[in-house]
């Protein structure tokens, strides 16, 4: 996407110093200039560089006490690397060239269901999530929205566990040969393995349908909202252990006059709840801008918070009897311009040039694990557009 981005980027800001490497590594100082710890906040750089600096492919990155952390190399061409840096302060880490590849436990992961409706899952140890795929939509099943998987807190991924059941054959015979026996025999059976219930790792107990469920995107010509059913064709493009990312494309849609095509990057980073999304159209003719809409649907009067430096939130009463709440969020650091509550949806609405990319963040916590309240919520939002407005300062020398 040959495109210019309209907001700050994550990419943290990249000074590349003359020098020669230290200790025959690159040395990384990175400065957080907010009154703000950054634990854990992912760090990229640029690979080729750093490569080229090594004379190694092959690296390694160590902090300050000389202890190896996980690290990656993404699709796109970066080294990325979870830091840790104190309000008003810095850190220095090092990498280093090594003969062998190492690896590092898969924190962040996910793939295509076709088992599953061709379902896209991923995951990271806090959160997981899943778009909707061509299988569903030949079915004539409205599942428009993204959707979420609840984790209680764990270092392991847990979607492949959670679909294994449900996508089983040899499960669904048994509750086949159950239902000519007693329907209540088959669902007593179907509770003890659905993904619906919370069996001790997480659960889905969150309902998308015809909306943009956790935080999709729609075009807004006019007074409704034109949202995208299923993705047609979607791509892996990194897989863990610290970043999953996927390309999502959407066949043509009439948009007033026009017919548009969409696509999508999603990714997820370790240690993160929310997604990092940029989203793309093609296929206008006359239009010079387009209004899109992000949001929720609304379920109840829950809390909700529209605030135009870019932040949605509201707590969703999930389904079931006693599932705890899903707390919802989208950051736009370019903002909104204005809000309102339509077709069952609470909306933020910004406009954008049509050869522009949208990127923007949205995903959630679960009240039944470490973000308890809806204002311990918010104001980790609050937080997470304050490091976009203020990304690290990082100097390679």
């Amino acid at each position: 996407m040959n495109k210019p981005l309209l907001s700050l980027s994550v990419l943290a800001a990249l000074i590349l110093s003359a020098g020669c490497t230290q200790k025959n590594g690159v040395e990384v100082d990175i400065a957080n200039n907010l009154d703000l710890d950054r634990k854990g906040e992912m760090v990229e750089l640029n690979a080729h560089q750093i490569i080229e600096r090594l004379g190694s492919t092959n690296y390694y990155v160590v902090d300050a006490e000389g202890n190896e952390i996980p690290s990656q190399t993404t699709h796109d061409g970066l080294i990325i690397f979870q830091a840790d840096v104190a309000a008003n302060s810095s850190s220095t880490y090092t990498i280093l060239p090594s003969d062998t590849l190492h690896t590092y436990p898969t924190v962040v992961t996910g793939r295509i269901y076709p088992e599953r409706a061709d379902d896209v899952a991923w995951e990271n140890e806090l959160v997981g999530f899943r778009a909707y795929g061509p299988a569903t939509q030949a079915k004539g099943e409205r599942a428009f929205g993204y959707d979420i998987f609840f984790k209680h807190a764990t270092k392991e991924p847990i979607l492949e566990t959670l679909y294994a059941a449900e996508t089983s054959p040899r499960t669904w015979e048994i509750v086949d040969s159950l239902r000519k026996i007693d329907n209540q025999l088959a669902e007593d059976y179907i509770s003890t393995f659905s993904y619906h219930i919370d069996h001790g790792l997480g659960m889905d107990c969150y309902a998308v349908g015809p909306t943009l469920g956790a935080g999709v995107a729609a075009l807004a010509p006019g007074d409704s909202l034109n949202i995208p059913w299923c993705y047609s064709k979607a791509e892996v493009l990194d897989n863990g252990p610290l970043r999953f990312s996927v390309s999502l494309f959407f066949e043509p849609r009439p948009v007033v006059t026009d017919s548009i095509d969409e696509f999508r990057i999603i990714s997820l980073d370790a240690g993160s709840r929310l997604n990092r999304t940029y989203v793309d159209y093609t296929g206008f003719k006359e239009a010079k801008m387009h209004r899109m809409a992000l949001g929720f649907p609304r379920r109840d009067d829950s809390a909700a918070l529209t605030d135009r430096n870019g932040i949605i939130a509201y707590a969703d009463p999930t389904q079931g009897p006693d599932n705890g709440k899903a707390m919802l969020g989208i950051v736009n650091p370019s903002g909104f311009r204005s809000f309102a509550e339509s077709e069952g949806h609470i909306l933020g609405f910004t406009e954008l040039p049509v050869d522009w990319t949208l990127e923007y963040y949205w995903g959630f916590a679960w009240d039944r694990e470490d973000i308890k309240s809806f204002d311990e919520w918010t104001k980790y939002l609050g937080d997470y557009a304050k490091k976009l407005e203020n990304p690290l300062t990082v100097t390679v020398r």
